[in-house]
């Protein structure tokens, strides 16, 4: 039984290159509608060909390479074999990128599962905009302070005199 293999796009691309010369160059090669162009770059890993030798593979890589798009082949049990063309990012550098945003990062058995939680709401209620927090019977009353100032007198001030 021979390997099988398949070329993964998640939206990298060959620095120098913009998006829209990208996506427009891939429309027309695949003859793609708007739609699935746009499923092309939503930033999570997109299969462009399942199933297939190593040879094609390396072959389908390359050619998205010089359209200006990177991706990266990957074996039948979903982890990456060969990451994308060096050749396409020039002068011997393996290819750096940083996933655009809304991409998946983690992979699948790297996440933690997700629980929807009941929580009871009815209890709360939301007061008018400038309204009040706190009801009358919860406000604590200001306590009168009764503070002796009979000591204490305001004289005149000489102006002249501080220096």
């Amino acid at each position: 039984m021979t390997d099988t293999y398949t070329v993964v796009f998640r939206g990298d691309l060959v620095p120098g290159t913009t998006p829209g010369e990208v996506r427009q160059r891939l429309q027309e090669f695949f003859r793609l509608d708007d739609a699935r162009v746009e499923r092309l770059f939503s930033g999570r890993p997109v299969a462009i060909r399942k199933n297939i030798e190593l040879d094609r593979a390396r072959q389908l890589r390359d050619m998205l390479a010089a359209m200006g798009a990177l991706a990266e082949v990957r074996g039948g049990d979903g982890k990456a074999a060969i990451a994308a063309s060096s050749a396409a990012v020039g002068d011997g550098l393996a290819a750096v990128t940083v996933a655009p945003p809304g991409a998946d990062i983690l992979r699948p058995e790297e996440r933690r599962p997700v629980y929807c939680r009941d929580i009871a709401t009815g209890h709360l209620s939301v007061d008018r905009a400038g309204g009040d927090v706190l009801k009358p019977h919860e406000r604590r009353r200001p306590m009168a302070l009764q503070i002796d100032l009979s000591h204490l007198e305001i004289s005149s001030l000489d102006l002249e005199a501080v220096p």
